[in-house]
């Protein structure tokens, strides 16, 4: 009897512990995805003004937990700003894609405190 009882309980928490594992996974996934928008953001940030053209198209990389695409596409709104936006599609379908805005002006030819 107790172990008919036993398994009766064991049997219920498995279905419970199943879509606990599932979550836990999914979220794992997500945070690693924001880990490679941030990671793809610093590198947009990180270019210097002249370089940011060559950014522009995509490449396939991979993190510890997930394989993605990570695309660039530039856009100039107006003179002296320019506009990166930063895709990341992860390969796992259960994932969509995520993007972000990076908006990078021009630096100043000279420093506000040179006199001349």
């Amino acid at each position: 009897m107790a172990l008919t009882l036993l398994s009766v309980v064991l049997l219920a928490l498995t279905g419970i512990m199943w879509e606990m594992g599932r979550h836990n996974r999914l979220a794992a996934l997500v945070g690693a995805r924001g880990a490679a928008l941030a990671s793809a953001a610093s590198l947009a940030e990180a270019a210097r003004w002249d370089s940011i053209p060559a950014l522009v198209g995509c490449s396939a990389d991979t993190s510890a937990q997930i394989v993605y695409t990570r695309c660039f596409e530039l856009t100039t709104p107006m003179t002296g700003l320019r506009q990166v936006r930063v895709i990341v599609t992860p390969s796992d379908v259960s994932l969509k894609p995520e993007t972000l805005l990076v908006n990078r002006t021009r630096p100043r030819s000279r420093s506000p405190f040179y006199a001349p």
